[in-house]
């Protein structure tokens, strides 16, 4: 599998993965265009690709010798890193969507990308990352946890289609 930060050409790749999640939200065009317009606070995706398919995919011309379409996403991440004004810093992250392909579920494309925000977090010197997660969605749950996050709190009824409370997880830097 190959990790890159995603870029606006992206999009199409990045609402279509989003399209088959009914769990994650439905961002309008200009929600996601604001992740690359946005610089306070900033925000930062990845996208992960299939590593056999890049290798298919870099090897692939067609005959008039271009390089094919790039290798379809199977899953992205989006993050915030909110801004402390005073110390010009980023301490409190927020990890806003992540989600993975359900053909490509279960092999590592979470971790990975899950990784990817812990390691550019700490990096940038974040003291925490907060999430919010469907209280039902027991493997996303297993994925944070397995990954150091650790429960915070419950806010009763904050998820719609269907009402569903949202369980607060934390991970300290």
């Amino acid at each position: 599998m190959k990790l890159r930060r995603a870029i606006p050409s992206d999009l199409p790749q990045l609402q279509a993965i989003s399209r088959q999640a009914p769990s994650a939200p439905q961002w309008s065009r200009q929600q996601w265009l604001d992740i690359w317009d946005s610089q306070s606070p900033a925000r930062l995706a990845w996208i992960a690709e299939d590593a056999a398919e890049n290798i298919l995919a870099s090897a692939a011309v067609d005959d008039c010798g271009s390089a094919v379409p790039p290798v379809p996403a199977v899953g992205f991440l989006v993050a915030q890193a909110g801004i402390d004004y005073r110390a010009q810093a980023a301490p409190e992250w927020e990890l806003e969507n992540i989600v993975v392909a359900p053909a490509f579920s279960r092999r590592g494309v979470g971790r990975a990308l899950l990784q990817a925000l812990l390691h550019e977090a700490r990096a940038r010197q974040a003291e925490r990352i907060l999430l919010e997660v469907r209280a039902s969605n027991l493997s996303a749950i297993a994925l944070y946890l397995g990954n150091g996050f650790h429960h915070l709190t419950q806010r009763r009824d904050y998820y719609r289609d269907p009402t569903e409370d949202a369980l607060i997880l934390v991970q300290l830097l």
